[in-house]
């Protein structure tokens, strides 16, 4: 018996009836019949969250004439109702073939999301850093001690961490010089760093592109490459040039300069790599 293939339709995960006709060694159109006949029976029933679609999803397919012939999509409980009425080889070898693919799917689902879970997301170690970098300054850690620490932290996620000097920043943007570039101003006046810092958190959950440029004894500067401005700037333009960018359960108000938001105009091709907040002097830009 070939592996069934799993469909994710409509939110669900379904197995094409032609698979499962060709599984359990029946003719498509009788296996038609009889889940038209298990339908009408669950049509009667009006007991809420019991519909169809936990069982089948109507569908359709083109054969090699291009016609259009109707099929259905089984979900794990529709599969179980058509092992439940076979017996044999054929009944047994169907169900644990079916029971196999869901199964190898769930447990897929189950990973990727304990690993969206257990792996934070950038801004949560950048808050994290913030507190230890706190401390550090108040012991008088010596700047190699911080690049240590730093680079224990973020290398590991693909983040470089860089030592500062002046002339190494060209071609890297803090999250206000970002929002002084498109245009992007607050209501007093001023780049909306907080603005464009939130975009950014939305974009990807990891910065591999971020530069953290620690300065003084402790704390950083951080700083963005264009790939990252170009990112903003298509999501601005997606987003029609929201007045409103949504961080949290709060938004933040932003105007545009017209004379130097030209390029939110047109969209801009690029790849995006993210999410470090700004420097200290961005904290006041809001």
């Amino acid at each position: 018996m070939n592996e069934l293939n799993i469909i994710k339709q409509n939110g669900g995960a379904y197995i094409d009836s032609r698979e499962v006709a060709d599984a359990i060694g029946k003719a498509h159109k009788h296996l038609l019949r009889d889940i038209r006949g298990y339908c009408k029976i669950i049509e009667k029933v009006t007991k809420p969250n019991f519909g169809l679609s936990d069982f089948f999803f109507e569908n359709s397919y083109f054969d090699s004439t291009g016609r259009e012939l109707p099929c259905y999509l089984l979900s794990k409980m529709g599969c179980e109702m058509v092992a439940n009425k076979l017996t044999g080889e054929k009944g047994v070898l169907f169900t644990a073939a079916y029971v196999k693919r869901f199964n190898e799917m769930e447990a897929a689902e189950r990973e990727a999301e304990i690993k969206s879970y257990a792996r934070p997301r950038l801004n949560e170690f950048n808050y994290a850093v913030r507190n230890v970098l706190s401390g550090m300054s108040y012991c008088g850690a010596m700047p190699k001690r911080v690049m240590n620490f730093l680079q224990g932290v973020y290398e590991p996620i693909g983040v470089e961490v860089l030592p500062f000097f002046e002339d190494d920043c060209c071609g890297y943007y803090t999250v206000t010089e970002i929002a002084r570039i498109l245009g992007v101003y607050s209501d007093t006046g001023k780049p909306h760093g907080h603005a464009i810092s939130a975009i950014i958190s939305k974009l990807d959950k990891w910065a591999h592109h971020a530069i953290v440029i620690p300065y003084g004894l402790v704390g950083a500067m951080l700083r963005y490459d264009w790939s990252i401005v170009e990112r903003v700037i298509n999501w601005l333009i997606e987003n029609q040039k929201p007045h409103e960018i949504p961080h949290l359960d709060f938004f933040y108000h932003v105007y545009y300069d017209p004379e130097q938001a030209w390029m939110l105009d047109d969209s801009v091709d690029g790849d995006l790599e993210i999410d470090l907040d700004a420097d200290e002097n961005e904290y006041g830009a809001a």
